[in-house]
């Protein structure tokens, strides 16, 4: 399966690739790409140690005692890479069956926790996600309760789409994704979709946008 990273598909020539790997899925010639939806550039080389021994120190009644935090995790609007990714389209069965959590769409490391729900409003698709009780997983989740990160990330199998085109020039503007499978939830500086937020933090940028009148970035 090719993995298909946000910053690959940012340029014309890999938004093309990503357009001829959805055509040979459609067509049944190939499995969908996965999707990872976060804005940004690679990280330089540089990978996250998960540390072992003592530092696991923290006990299940301490993960306990931190209640799980609630996030927007996809909506409707046009992300940063121009794609549309539809609410009723999320299939989440088999994501219910092995709810993680990841850091940045690292899947070589272990998660950093797991997502107690996952469910629908209309244009949004919301979890509560709960964090592990690991040194690494303790410290993403104070970043988040300390107002330091905001964002997270789903990462998706694409089952039907459609190109998004200008109506009166036909260039093309981005992907709207019909159907998908919800794959994995990750936590990450920067989401592709700018309301994919922590709900609870206080401040919803939908109403930012709303307020100053930017609905189209």
């Amino acid at each position: 399966m090719t993995a298909m990273f946000p910053e690959e598909v940012e340029s014309p020539w890999r938004r093309e690739r990503l357009l001829e790997s959805l055509e040979s899925y459609r067509r049944g010639l190939a499995e969908a790409p996965l999707l990872r939806k976060r804005s940004g550039g690679p990280t330089g080389g540089r990978e996250v140690v998960v540390g072992h021994g003592d530092e696991y120190a923290h006990t299940q009644k301490d993960a306990d005692s931190e209640a799980p935090l609630t996030f927007v995790i996809s909506s409707e609007e046009v992300d940063r890479h121009g794609d549309v990714v539809l609410a009723q389209g999320w299939r989440l069965q088999a994501y219910l069956q092995n709810p993680v959590f990841l850091w940045a769409h690292n899947y070589g490391l272990p998660v950093i926790g797991r997502a107690l729900a996952v469910w629908t409003e209309p244009g949004l698709l919301l979890a509560r996600l709960q964090f592990a009780p690991t040194v690494f997983a303790s410290q993403v989740a104070a970043l988040y309760r300390g107002g330091y990160q905001q964002g997270v990330s789903v990462g998706f199998r694409p089952l039907r789409y459609e190109e998004r085109r200008d109506a009166r020039t036909g260039a093309f503007l981005g992907i709207r994704f019909l159907e998908q499978e919800l794959l994995e939830v990750s936590a990450v500086p920067v989401p592709a979709n700018r309301r994919a937020l922590r709900r609870d933090a206080g401040v919803d940028v939908g109403d930012v946008l709303a307020a100053l009148r930017m609905d189209t970035w």
